[in-house]
């Protein structure tokens, strides 16, 4: 089973491994560089003693020089040596009776150099300082000082400790530092949390209550930004249930009608009644029936676009074609209407292109006094389809809401001569699924228009 850690967790995890490193790679140039600096120390010492011995022989003899000079320690291994025949002919703090070693240097040079295995003192490591050097009586003698580094060890040593220890107690504090910061970072986060759970458990608001909200951090940060970003989407939440809400009661109540119209005409089918009446029950009850199918239909394909599930079959399609007919449909029940048709071409699904100007035809049979007109053209690449009617125009107040679920604007219908209230709704999300617009306005001599804009297919040049 995987264990998810939580958010500090992960980045303490993330973070540590880091400062471990950074604390060991620092560590290991401290150490390195106050390495280096301990050895040239100590080569430095190393030579200004060989240059001190240098100078001191020319005033002395070589058996007067280790007794009298000043440089002379117990921490100091010093030879002279015959450089003609590598004779070690004085030595002081216990060094060897065989040279340390028999450098060439030129007149006067001094050399430095590290020295190990010397006789004696198998444990310590040295530093070299050789110089050439000459007596009162001009002899040449080759000087040697060797400068133990066990004391720069001990230092390198405990510097490593106390180095050690600071970058594991550079560790612990960071680590510390990073827990409290991550906390103090996430506890807008944890408060956010704790509302939105709250007003979930909450459950809907009363009417007339105000909107429960999160609690939006001073300044213009992350949290901010997030807090303003989930109140959004509360608000779109809200609007969306109370939608969905209104929806799931308009769409009961308009089913509900039907049924309870076809249970009472079965229950008259069932009486004793004389065939006239059964035929006429039977009739309206296959209309109701009807009825109750095309609002089935008509909530699927509402859902299809709330979901985005809506299937176009796109093929090509003769939008006058399409407008001829379904305009030909309705002059066969009588209704008036005249036709002005382009040849305009699309890329649409056909059936549903096909229910847009059947559900705008019908919804001006219905609003109409004596006349309804259609007219389809090309439009800046787009192919225009108005439907007018010469009953009076939408308001400009409802111009948006005619196009909402269960709209009747016209209270005095009825459900039987008013349609479902779905027509225009099913209208505006075919059209959007085909990338186009829908909009109502009104005609210049003052009548009702309803007006479709879809991409047409280019004309061929």
């Amino acid at each position: 089973m995987r264990v998810r850690l939580g958010l500090r967790s992960r980045i303490l995890v993330l973070t540590l491994p880091v400062v471990v490193l950074v604390s060991v790679a620092l560590a290991g140039i401290v150490y390195l560089s106050l390495g280096q600096v301990l050895e040239a120390s100590a080569r430095d010492t190393a030579a200004v003693e060989a240059r001190e011995l240098q100078a001191d022989l020319r005033s002395r003899q070589v058996d007067e020089l280790l007794t009298g000079s000043a440089v002379i320690d117990g921490n100091r291994l010093i030879q002279v040596v015959d450089p003609a025949d590598g004779t070690v002919v004085a030595v002081s703090g216990g060094a060897p009776s065989t040279p340390l070693a028999r450098p060439a240097l030129e007149e006067n040079q001094v050399r430095t150099g590290n020295v190990e295995d010397v006789p004696g003192h198998d444990d310590e490591a040295w530093v070299l300082a050789a110089a050439d050097s000459r007596d009162v009586d001009e002899r040449r003698y080759l000087v040697l000082v060797a400068v133990p580094t066990r004391i720069e060890a001990t230092a390198l040593g405990q510097s490593a400790e106390f180095a050690t220890i600071g970058a594991i107690g550079l560790v612990a504090v960071l680590a510390a530092v990073t827990v409290f910061a991550v906390g103090q970072a996430l506890r807008p986060v944890e408060r956010m949390r704790d509302q939105v759970e709250a007003i979930s458990t909450a459950g809907v608001a009363p009417a007339g209550s105000p909107p429960a909200r999160l609690s939006v951090p001073a300044g213009r940060d992350e949290l901010a930004r997030l807090a303003e970003t989930m109140n959004h989407l509360l608000d779109r939440m809200r609007r969306a249930d109370a939608s969905r809400r209104a929806f799931v009661a308009d769409a009961g109540h308009e089913l509900r009608s039907p049924l309870t119209t076809i249970r009472v005409l079965l229950d008259r089918l069932g009486e004793d009644r004389p065939l006239p009446e059964r035929r006429v029950a039977s009739v309206r009850a296959s209309a109701e029936v009807d009825r109750l199918s095309e609002l089935v239909d008509d909530l699927l394909t509402l859902a299809s676009a709330d979901e985005h599930a809506m299937v176009l079959r796109r093929t090509e399609v003769d939008l006058d074609d399409l407008v001829l007919a379904e305009a030909g449909a309705l002059r066969a029940r009588g209704m008036p209407v005249e036709v002005a048709v382009e040849p305009v071409r699309v890329e649409a699904d056909q059936a549903r292109l096909g229910r847009v100007v059947r559900n705008l035809l019908e919804n001006a049979e219905r609003h109409m006094e004596s006349r309804v007109r259609v007219s389809l053209s090309h439009d800046d690449g787009d192919a225009l389809v108005e439907v007018d009617n010469d009953g009076p125009p939408i308001d400009v107040a409802d111009r948006e809401r005619v196009f909402g679920r269960f709209v009747r604007l016209d209270d005095s219908r009825t459900r039987g001569t008013g349609g479902t209230g779905l027509g225009l709704a099913i209208v505006s999300e075919v059209v959007a699924a085909h990338d186009g617009s829908v909009v109502a306005t009104e005609t210049p001599e003052g009548w009702c228009r309803f007006a479709v804009r879809i991409p047409a297919t280019p004309e061929p040049g």
